[in-house]
């Protein structure tokens, strides 16, 4: 089965099939998912478990990664990703869930309600790589939803326990 990408809204958003992003990209695929992003600025890929370490792998099939520093107040040895992936969850290092009050946890739900992907850096991050670990029972459409969406739009984050990873590439 080939890679296939069928528009799913009649505006933006199309949804990726006939590829497992959790393996080396072909050039033929990585072209066809960058043309997908012209298209339509957000693809949806389902069903893919990625690790963190697919997850980047994945992303470096775009670019070089961004050097995202001063965009998170979570201090080095309180990080649950590794460097080069930004942390949206509401989840401490040891996966319990952060308190109420959590700095972090409040600089997150800022992060919410309106933020630019470096878009305006000297250099912007060309696309946003997302991936859903746990998706929340209530809103949540299908089982670990992965989105690739251009730096422009913005999203929000379903409520409840979420698990968000991201990597930006140039």
């Amino acid at each position: 089965m080939s890679l296939s990408i069928r528009q799913i809204h009649p505006v933006f958003v199309g949804e990726v099939s006939g590829v497992d992003i959790t393996k080396p990209l072909a050039p033929e695929d990585v072209a066809a998912i960058d043309a997908g992003m012209n298209d339509y600025a957000v693809l949806v890929f389902h069903d893919q478990k990625l690790t963190d370490e697919q997850q980047m792998a994945f992303t470096l099939s775009f670019g070089a990664l961004e050097n995202a520093r001063g965009g998170n107040i979570t201090k080095p040895e309180d990080r649950r990703l590794q460097v080069g992936m930004n942390d949206v969850s509401n989840l401490r290092k040891d996966g319990g869930l952060l308190e109420r009050d959590s700095r972090q946890r409040l600089f997150n739900v800022g992060n919410m309600l309106w933020h630019s992907d470096s878009s305006y850096r000297a250099i912007p991050a060309r696309y946003s790589l997302l991936s859903a670990r746990v998706v929340n029972p209530k809103g949540g459409t299908r089982s670990s939803p992965t989105c690739v969406r251009r730096t422009t739009r913005s999203t929000r984050t379903p409520r409840g326990r979420s698990r968000t990873s991201c990597a930006s590439t140039r």
